[in-house]
């Protein structure tokens, strides 16, 4: 689909590596490299030195969290598509070169050349509309804190118990512990404020999606109708399986893990709790079981079940109904 729009829409791509302070931009038709700061400014400037319009460029970039997010609100507000790449499938286009060079023009190109070979995400405005899915981290890495806090309290308790003097530090502990999960909650609250999008709902209806998982669900996911497949959504969440091929053989191994990490976990998660609940995953766990697959990989074939029954749902603008037992095809 991607190749598609290349060819309908847009002639030349601008390959960029971002960092902190500085942008290298590629432009895959002059071969030309524009080194430009990271700001707002400097991209109007170029924009007008170069006559980058809409219709003739399409716009690459790697996703580097934070340092990314100005270029890319600068071309989606200008009109510009833009095309996010994981990084990790970057490094290992680069490092699959004759060359295996890696610098900052190197990088701009290999972004350019994989986005002319239809790899990559489209990014949408409602992508960049990123502070619930901010507070929610957050929310995740204090949760996530105070529970090796937790760890590191039980194994004082087990020092004071032999006779060790570190009540103090003890104390200390335990008080860092209530503040961070009075964070936690704060963070949440703030979270559960924000705006419930139609998409957060829908995935809401589904069983094991509840109230925080749909949130995170959608927030990583972004714009779930970008993607032009179920396949699509379960490789950006890594959770489609590695094919192995040689010769006659192909087979379908463990998940890629290649993708979203948050996403991922969240979808194991709800999909471990529709596998006691909802009828028909129930089901397919227990065949997966009686098959000889693990607990965890029997939950990983209800992911990608899941995950498809949320696409379907997102893209088609309706919520899930439930099928009764009695309902269910054998």
């Amino acid at each position: 689909m991607l190749n598609i729009l290349l060819m309908k829409h847009e002639k030349t791509i601008l390959g960029i590596d971002v960092s902190k302070d500085e942008l290298v931009i590629f432009d895959n038709s002059t071969k030309r490299i524009t080194l430009l700061a990271n700001t707002e400014t400097a991209l109007e400037s170029a924009v007008s030195e170069f006559g980058w319009v809409p219709g003739d460029y399409l716009i690459g970039i790697e996703s580097t969290g934070d340092f990314g997010l100005l270029v890319m609100k600068f071309f989606i507000k200008q009109g510009f598509r833009v095309i996010m790449l994981n990084p990790i499938v970057t490094k290992r286009f680069i490092k699959s070169t004759i060359r295996n060079k890696k610098t900052d023009k190197s990088d701009a190109e290999a972004i350019a050349t994989m986005i002319s070979a239809g790899e990559g995400q489209i990014v949408t405005k409602k992508d960049l509309e990123i502070a619930k899915k901010t507070l929610i981290r957050l929310e995740q890495k204090i949760t996530a804190m105070a529970a090796n806090l937790k760890r590191l309290q039980h194994s004082l308790e087990l020092k004071v118990a032999s006779g060790i003097d570190l009540k103090n530090a003890q104390d200390e502990i335990s008080s860092l512990i209530k503040e961070m999960e009075k964070t936690s909650q704060n963070l949440w609250q703030m979270a559960k404020e924000e705006k419930v999008n139609r998409q957060e709902q829908i995935i809401a209806s589904h069983p094991g999606c509840g109230e925080k998982l749909s949130a995170i669900i959608s927030t990583e996911a972004g714009d779930i109708k970008r993607f032009p497949s179920a396949s699509q959504l379960k490789a950006y969440a890594g959770i489609d399986p590695r094919v192995i091929q040689s010769g006659t053989m192909d087979k379908r191994g463990k998940m890629t893990k290649r993708g979203n990490p948050v996403l991922r976990h969240a979808l194991f998660i709800a999909a471990f709790v529709a596998s006691n609940h909802d009828p028909e995953l129930k089901e397919y766990y227990q065949k997966k079981r009686a098959e000889g697959k693990s607990h965890v990989h029997a939950v990983c074939t209800v992911a990608r079940k899941l995950c498809e029954r949320i696409y379907a749902t997102v893209t088609q603008d309706r919520f899930y109904e439930v099928k009764e037992p009695s309902k269910l095809s054998t």
